[in-house]
């Protein structure tokens, strides 16, 4: 918790959620939504997925190559085979770095030869396509963190909960969670009106999908709430990549 931490991390932590890194003014001219699960637990593959397809949406799983076919804080994680059944499905395929890595508790090149670990598992997944996003494990930054990451990756998200819209922070996207612990529609509900009013982009994250989800995770009629929320306010889902790219282009 940030009241054990020392004053002098307390102070770069704040520095670095405050700062933006690589500003943009969004370009939107109607409101879009994304869904991520980041780690990539393996019920996010298929009942996550499942979710999502059955809407005609696609999402975006933020992958730790290093958790691959195991086991990561009590949940069963991804394969290859399921990575590869979502790129081919339409899903986005991102990065999560390799090993989980806390960005404000390693040094720069720890983040480099993590990230090229990451992106050598990632080349074997995707056939040679590099991710082109990025999630911040723990929702972790710093300034210099952030500048690594944002001059490698189109968008990086973070777990500060907002709206995206007007001046948007391409190094750490804000995003809101639908995990079991904090779970309120209410709440959810008010996000999607605010980004409709407000033409902005609303990105919703949580780990694995299942009727007993761990603190992380939500469950499936948590998730399908979310979407319906979603449609019913007219808001299109798109994976973070796409969405990026459409806050850069005309917001057509």
């Amino acid at each position: 918790m940030t009241e054990t931490l020392p004053l002098t991390r307390r102070l770069a932590l704040a520095l670095g959620k405050r700062t933006p890194v690589r500003p943009v003014r969004s370009r939107l001219t109607r409101a879009i939504a994304s869904v991520c699960f980041d780690d990539v637990p393996r019920s996010a593959t298929i009942a996550g997925a499942k979710l999502l397809e059955c809407g005609g949406f696609r999402g975006s799983y933020y992958v730790c190559g290093a958790h691959a076919g195991g086991v990561f804080e009590g949940t069963r994680q991804h394969t290859l085979a399921d990575l590869r059944r979502l790129k081919r499905a339409g899903h986005e395929v991102a990065s999560h770095t390799f090993a989980h890595q806390d960005a404000t508790l390693s040094t720069p090149a720890e983040w480099l030869a993590d990230h090229q670990a990451n992106e050598a598992f990632l080349a074997e997944a995707l056939d040679g396509e590099r991710p082109t996003t990025f999630a911040y494990p723990y929702g972790s930054t710093s300034l210099r963190s952030k500048m690594f990451y944002s001059r490698r990756f189109l968008a990086c998200r973070g777990v500060s909960t907002g709206l995206n819209a007007g001046l948007i922070d391409l190094a750490e996207l804000r995003a809101a969670p639908i995990e079991r612990r904090r779970f309120d529609l209410g709440r959810i509900r008010d996000l999607v009106a605010k980004a409709a009013d407000r033409k902005g982009w609303l990105i919703f994250y949580t780990h694995d999908v299942a009727a007993d989800p761990s603190a992380y995770g939500c469950r499936p009629n948590d998730l399908a709430a979310t979407l319906e929320s979603l449609t019913d306010a007219g808001i299109e889902v798109l994976p973070v990549r796409d969405a990026a790219h459409r806050v850069l282009a005309d917001g057509a």
